[in-house]
């Protein structure tokens, strides 16, 4: 477990020398920037932070509004299976050069837009044709050009709605006679007709419209001909408009066969204006500028080598208990995976202790219970292998598939010792053969039986035990480290002697000679655990209740409470490995039932459910099993040594989140 050494470094160099420094920092990618507190520098007024010559800004919201586009009209989504693997590619440099040389972003995004605004415009359109259509469907039947309605020098007319049951009154009215009248569609409620009259009859027809209830109805002034004609041009129209979008809509996806090129720019200008951030955290004076950081122990001296070329002015600085210091993390390779679950809770103070091979060893181990089955962790093998390999180049992807991988073995080999596979699926249907007879004898437990859900439970409060009391090694580790000897003898140290002599008393019977030591050392760590509360307080009187109160945990960082509902908690990879089990093995008896019933046909059936079944067991399973085993490591575990609080080390220099640049030359 290894928290990278850090050095604490200062860089003060001549203004006319900074864009080489930090060029070539840029370079190394080994330097870590932190900003500059002017209190350092507080009698020099003039500092201020160093300000980058460009932004990228604008080159960024120009890419993503090209991404937008795109989005929007729903080129490159992802299906759900999809969207939970990695998207990245590599990339040759001769590739990466040529797209953020000579790749006319401007203009690809202007005639991007162009397409877009013109194919929003045909929406516009389209939503009013059909506007119109819907509307024109009001004066169906309706036997005049609609230009008839714009009136004459000495005529108006109108179309208006009566109800149907005031039509015969008004035909027989003489008063209707005055105009020309053309009842020219009904229904069971309503009819519409048609008016047309002279002006001078205008306050007459006003009347009757008022006596009979009439609605007038206008239609749009768009129309003018036929009620068929102007159907038939709306249609007409609706078809240019949807042919004009399917080129516009094909030459849009002709610009998304550009859109990796657009990955490439997003990221090499994210990566530009992030080293503008880290810029600002320089601070600059008249004639100098002052560069602070941290760069790893084993990396100094090539710090030192390079910037010396442009400054004799770099020091190494102590690092005081007020610096938030980067942490990074360097793990063997076996145990390197599992940094992504570590960063994934957060990351330790630079004080503190990287826990990932503990986390390693306890998560697969966590995974493996909970999982418990050698059939589902085969599978789960061959598939953690396989994108393992297919996502070897992406550090993220590679790490999460090796971690399954670790988690798979660790379920196999639960699962021959208890004699699950996919559930009881051999003993189910084959029952007699050798290998269901050889791997039986190779089970040293079986959690289905009474006696063996016993044990099965018995062992998962020893994984709990276990555990819990690692977590309390490393406590006192963590507090010696710190040089906090009090603490670390009186709450780390007592409750490691307290627990362990509580636990040594369960083996007094089956080895005497360990007699004497639990007593020794229950006593001792309860002495340690009472001095720890009393010194936990200033009042005297109040030190004896603090003393008691901090065996319950309520003044130390543990307690006896906190240990037994923590270890208990660990019966949860006791319930997830039987209920894993007995799943399984309902779906096998139930497979075999519902085929034994069909008949001929039945095996096929079978087979069908038994893919089916175990499927959605088998994803329910990781499920489960993965996030417990990341609970019991976030929260019983961490939950005794853990100090969140640190941020990642992060070298200045490029970074690129979507794309690998590789060492191929030429194309992708």
């Amino acid at each position: 477990m290894s928290i990278e050494k850090l050095k604490k470094v200062l860089i003060l160099s001549d203004v006319a020398q900074k864009d080489e420094i930090l060029e070539s920092l840029y370079d190394l990618r080994i330097f870590h920037i932190e900003s500059v507190r002017s209190e350092i520098l507080a009698s020099i007024d003039s500092l201020k932070p160093l300000i980058p010559e460009k932004t990228y800004d604008e080159e960024l919201n120009k890419i993503d509004s090209a991404f937008s586009i795109f989005k929007e009209f729903r080129l490159g989504k992802q299906g759900f299976i999809q969207g939970f693997l990695p998207q990245d590619f590599e990339v040759s440099e001769e590739y990466f050069k040529d797209i953020v040389h000579n790749f006319p972003l401007d203009d690809f995004v202007k005639k991007l837009n162009d397409l877009k605004n013109s194919y929003d415009k045909i929406l516009e359109e389209e939503a009013k044709l059909h506007e119109d259509k819907k509307s024109l469907m009001t004066f169906q039947g309706f036997p005049f050009q609609f230009s008839i309605l714009h009136g004459t020098s000495r005529t108006y007319a109108i179309i208006g709605e009566i109800k149907k049951k005031n039509l015969e009154k008004f035909k027989s009215d003489e008063v209707v006679n005055n105009f020309y009248v053309n009842v020219f569609y009904t229904d069971k409620n309503t009819a519409r007709v048609f008016f047309l009259y002279v002006k001078e009859d205008t306050e007459l027809l006003e009347k009757v419209i008022k006596d009979y209830g009439i609605a007038k109805i206008t239609p749009s002034n768009r129309f003018t001909g036929y009620f068929e004609e102007e159907v038939q041009r709306i249609e007409k129209r609706l078809l240019e408009l949807e042919s004009n979008k399917e080129i516009i809509l094909a030459k849009i996806k002709e610009y998304f066969e550009e859109n990796d090129k657009l990955i490439v720019l997003r990221d090499y200008f994210q990566s530009l204006a992030n080293k503008g951030k880290d810029i600002t955290k320089c601070l600059k004076g008249k004639t100098f500028v002052v560069i602070k950081g941290f760069a790893k122990e084993k990396d100094f001296n090539v710090l030192i080598n390079k910037i010396s070329k442009f400054t004799d002015l770099i020091f190494e600085v102590q690092i005081e208990d007020s610096d938030f210091i980067p942490v990074s993390l360097n793990n063997p390779l076996i145990f390197k995976p599992f940094e992504f679950l570590v960063k994934l809770f957060g990351l330790p103070s630079y004080s503190n202790i990287d826990p990932s091979p503990i986390v390693a060893i306890l998560f697969s181990v966590f995974f493996g219970f909970a999982l418990g089955d050698a059939g589902y962790g085969f599978i789960l093998f061959l598939f953690s292998l396989l994108f393992l390999i297919k996502y070897k180049s992406n550090g993220g992807a590679a790490r999460f598939f090796s971690i399954l991988l670790y988690g798979s073995i660790s379920s196999i080999a639960v699962g021959v010792l208890t004699n699950s596979y996919f559930g009881d699926i051999l003993q189910t249907y084959f029952p007699n053969f050798a290998l269901t007879k050889f791997l039986s004898k190779l089970a040293v437990i079986n959690p289905t039986s009474p006696d063996g859900s016993i044990k099965f439970m018995i062992l998962s409060v020893v994984i709990g035990v276990t555990s819990q009391l690692i977590g309390v090694l490393i406590s006192f580790i963590v507090k010696l480290k710190s040089r906090s000897y009090l603490d670390a003898i009186f709450n780390g140290l007592g409750w490691l002697l307290f627990l362990t002599g509580i636990i040594l008393f369960f083996f007094k019977s089956t080895f005497p000679q360990l007699a004497l030591a639990p007593n020794i050392m229950v006593i001792v760590g309860v002495l340690f655990i009472l001095i720890g509360g009393w010194m936990s307080i200033r009042s005297p009187l109040f030190k004896p209740v603090a003393a008691l109160v901090n065996l319950y945990g309520i003044r130390s960082s543990y307690g006896i409470s906190g240990f037994l509902g923590d270890t208990l908690s660990y019966l949860r990879l006791f319930a997830l490995g039987l209920s894993s089990g007995i799943l399984a093995s309902s779906f096998n008896l139930m497979s075999k039932v519902i085929g034994s019933m069909l008949g001929p046909v039945g095996i096929i059936v079978t087979i069908i459910l038994l893919f089916v079944l175990h499927s959605l067991a088998f994803f329910m399973n990781i499920l489960g099993a993965f996030i417990h085993s990341m609970r019991l490591n976030f929260l019983e575990f961490f939950g005794r040594f853990y100090d969140l609080g640190g941020y990642e080390f992060k070298p200045f220099g490029f970074e690129f989140k979507n794309i690998r640049i590789g060492k191929s030359q030429g194309g992708k």
